[in-house]
């Protein structure tokens, strides 16, 4: 019983260091207007597709050794998506 309330704090945890960061980002997403551009759609449904599926694939191998990697792991995908919307503005601006 320990090893599954575990794994749901870790996926808990997980899921909220990625799923904030996702959010905000899914905000300055629409408040950019980056929704309107045809050609970083796919891109959008990418990352919305990883942000879901990743915590709960760090919340399974992501305990003792692994553990620093997942979170590393973790942090990086919440950094990209951070800094995402903000790049891709500029993708669109320019193009």
């Amino acid at each position: 019983m320990g090893a599954l309330i575990a794994f749901v704090v870790r996926l808990v945890g997980y899921a909220l260091l990625i799923g904030i960061p996702v959010r905000i980002a899914d905000y300055f997403w629409l408040r950019g207007a980056l929704d309107q551009v045809d050609a970083l759609q796919p891109l959008h449904d990418y990352a919305a597709v990883t942000a879901t599926v990743a915590p709960f694939a760090l919340a399974i191998f992501g305990y003792g050794a692994l553990r620093n990697v997942a979170v590393f792991i973790a942090l990086f995908i919440a950094g990209a998506a951070l800094t995402a919307p903000f790049a891709f503005a500029r993708l669109a601006a320019s193009g």
